[in-house]
Formats: structure tokens, C-alpha cells, sequence
């Protein structure tokens, strides 16, 4: 069966009539994987044919991604050197290959994971080559975090991550996009599930520069489950980044924060929804961003507390650096309370570097691009408490020290 994408432009620039998802899978791929596979992967590429393909309303992707050549994913996991660790068979999760691991599937577990976010899940679920499978059982040691690093091969990368995480049971997770290489565009997909009474702790590092990335991500938590996400994004020549959380069950709790800086003619389009639906849940959302050169970077932030979540509570925090006249940035959030007997606020702010600071620095004998630096520093790094796991900081300070300096 041959599906295609005829008369429909899925880019602004690009014409997609000759997209089929036989020319996203190696050749014979679909016709020798398990029929319920090929199904799956057919009914989300109808899906994906159905949907809306733009890439949000502030961000206009550049490149005709439909010229791409479809490619595997490439990652390893980490061996130390890039912060995290190389798990312990047996004692701690299981990281394994998502192509490796279809021959264990029986057809019933793995799709109730693929479950797509936005259009663009479609994509990745019905086109992907290979992806990662992390699973955190009952009973496995958190010792370490486990790293994967991802790569860039250059043409259209689907990479489909899915993360399980055992009922009570804690998971620490580190991901990293790192590298030059030829032009690309990766659409990520972090999918999965946290079980009852678990927590998950994930640190995000993006520093590819010539990377054009779209990554989405929607776990389902489970009752007084927990999720803390960190990222930071410190390189990056065109990214969009969509978090959902949806908090269904009594005691979950979602924290999430975002440590940004743009530079050069970067383009970040950062985009956080979080739905509380259910009593006794909590959210914390905090980002902080520093544009400079001829950068862009975009937040939008809505949270939704639903009549159901009564004595719950949310907090929505942006604020935002500006270091050039030609760097562009937009804060909006959002906060929406149909619910009584709760706790919630926001707050948002954009502007310069203190003229007041740089002068009070000044005259303790600092020079003036000394000053700045540490206001600079300063503003990112008080997120910093927030790391979920020991080495976010010292990851992530030398990066920053290199970037302001710059």
C-alpha cells in the first residue's frame, strides 16, 4: 500500500508530493516488519497527513525539509566523559536500541508508549528508523544517570525516545545534542510513562550549532508521581521545543526549568503546557533566557488548573536578558483557574543589564566588561539550584563562562 502526501505543501517552502513513507524507511523495511507495526506506522503517517504543519506561530523553518534524506538517528551512550554513566547490567535501567528491541515486543506493549504530542509526532512514530527505550524497573539501583548522547548524520532525523519508569521506583536520565555536521533537521519525540509513587529527574544539553531541531514531549505521570526537567540550551541554529504535561492523577507534580542563551542569528521557540486535573498537584515552571548579536528566542507558558484540581498549586516564572539592540525575545504566560481553594502566580520580565549594577560593581574595581560578565553569569547560574542531578554545574559552567565571554 502505497500512501502519499499528494497536493498537500507540508512546508512553506518545500513541496512534499512525492513523500510516501516508503521513501522514509530503508527499502523492504515496512513490508518485513510485524503487520502490527506497519499498521501503526501507516496510521500515523495518515495522521500526520491530516494535521497542521506548521511549526508553530512564531517559528517559519527555513530549509525545504522534504528534499532531506532520510536518516538513522546516531547516539551512544555516555562512557563518563560526557556526564553521565554507562549502566550496569542488571543493577540499574535498561537502555537498549528501539530496533534492537522490536524483536522482544509482542505488539502490545510498545504502542501504548507511541503516543504523538503534535503533527509531528505522527512523523516520527511512522517514519522512524531507529530511537532509544530506556526502562527503569522495579528494583533497579539509582546510583548513576545514564547518558545518551545524540549526533548529527546530517539529512531528516526521526528519533523516537521512550522512557518507563517502574511505580515507586526513582530514574535519572541525562540528553545531549552535540556536534557539527551537514545540514539536518532532527524531529525528537520524548514519550513514556512515570509510574505511581516514581520520580524522574531528566538534564537536557543542546549545543549544536548547526543544528535545526524540533523536539515535543508528553510523559503520563501516575498518582503522587514526580518529574523534574532541566534544560539548557546553549547552541542551536533553529530549535522548537513543545512540553506537555498533563497532571491527571492526585500528587503528581511537574517542575520544569529552562536555562537559554542565544546568540548569533539563533532562533529558539520554547513552549510549555501544563494541565493540572486533579487535586493535590503541583507545578513549577522557570525559565530564564539571554539573547545577544541578532538572536531570537521566544517562551510561551500556559497552565491550566482545572476545576478538579482544588487545593493544588502552580507558578510560572520568565524572565529575560537582552545583551544587543538587534536581539529579540518574547515572554508570554499564561494562567488560566477554574478551580477553588488553590495556590497560583506568574511572572515575566524583559530587559538590560542593570545600569545600576554595572555601577555599583564599577566602583568596588571591576572594570565595565568585567562587570557585565558577572551580572551575566550571575542571572543563569541562580537556576542552578534548581539541577536535578550533581553535574549540571559543572557541565554547564564553563559553556556559559565561553558564551558570555565570546
Amino acid at each position: 500500500m502505497m500512501l502519499s502526501v499528494a497536493k498537500q505543501n507540508l512546508s512553506p517552502l518545500g513541496n512534499a508530493d512525492a513523500l510516501t513513507l516508503e521513501s522514509l524507511l530503508p527499502e523492504g523495511r515496512l513490508q518485513a516488519e510485524p503487520a502490527w507495526l506497519a499498521a501503526l506506522r501507516k496510521d500515523h503517517f495518515a495522521r500526520f497527513m491530516e494535521g497542521d504543519h506548521s511549526f508553530g506561530r512564531y517559528s517559519r523553518l527555513k530549509t525545504d525539509w522534504t528534499t532531506l534524506t532520510p536518516a538513522a538517528p546516531q547516539f551512544h551512550v555516555s562512557d563518563g566523559g560526557d556526564g553521565g554513566i554507562l549502566p550496569v547490567p542488571g543493577t540499574g535501567p535498561l537502555v537498549r536500541r528501539l530496533a534492537d528491541d522490536l524483536s522482544a515486543e509482542t505488539g502490545e506493549h510498545l504502542p501504548a508508549h507511541l503516543k504523538a504530542l503534535a503533527t509531528w509526532d505522527h512523523l516520527v512514530l511512522a517514519g522512524w528508523r531507529d530511537g532509544v527505550a530506556v526502562t527503569w524497573p522495579s528494583g533497579s539501583e539509582a546510583a548513576g544517570v545514564p547518558g545518551i548522547v545524540f549526533e548529527n548524520p546530517g539529512g531528516l532525523v526521526l528519533e523516537p525516545l521512550l522512557l518507563e519508569v517502574a511505580p515507586r521506583q526513582e530514574a535519572a536520565l541525562f540528553l545531549r545534542w552535540t556536534g557539527g555536521g551537514p545540514p539536518a533537521l532532527h524531529l525528537s519525540s520524548l514519550m513514556g510513562s512515570v509510574g505511581e509513587g516514581a520520580s524522574l529527574k531528566v538534564f537536557i544539553l543542546h549545543d549544536c550549532e548547526s543544528l535545526q531541531h524540533h523536539l515535543s514531549s508528553q510523559l503520563q505521570l501516575g498518582r503522587d508521581a514526580s518529574v523534574e526537567l532541566f534544560t539548557a540550551w546553549t547552541a542551536g541554529k533553529w530549535t522548537v521545543a513543545r512540553w506537555a504535561a498533563d497532571l491527571t492523577q492526585p500528587g503528581a507534580e511537574w517542575r520544569e526549568t529552562h536555562l537559554i542563551f542565544t546568540s548569533g542569528k539563533d532562533h529558539l521557540d520554547v513552549d510549555s503546557q501544563v494541565r493540572l486535573a486533579s487535586h493535590h498537584t503541583h507545578c513549577d515552571v522557570q525559565v530564564k533566557t539571554v539573547a545577544t548579536e541578532s538572536s531570537r528566542a521566544i517562551f510561551t507558558g500556559d497552565i491550566l488548573m482545572e476545576k478538579e484540581a482544588v487545593q493544588s498549586e502552580a507558578y510560572l516564572a520568565d524572565h529575560v536578558l537582552l545583551l544587543s539592540k538587534g536581539a529579540r525575545a518574547d515572554s508570554i504566560p499564561g494562567l488560566e483557574i477554574k478551580a477553588a481553594d488553590v495556590k497560583a502566580s506568574h511572572a515575566a520580565s524583559v530587559g538590560q543589564v542593570d545600569e545600576e549594577q554595572l555601577f555599583y560593581l564599577e566602583s568596588r574595581g571591576l572594570d565595565p566588561a568585567s562587570a557585565r560578565h558577572l551580572i551575566v553569569v550571575g542571572f543563569l547560574e541562580s537556576l542552578l539550584d534548581r539541577a536535578p542531578v550533581s553535574f549540571v554545574s559543572e557541565m554547564l559552567d564553563p559553556i556559559l563562562e565561553r558564551k558570555v565571554t565570546a
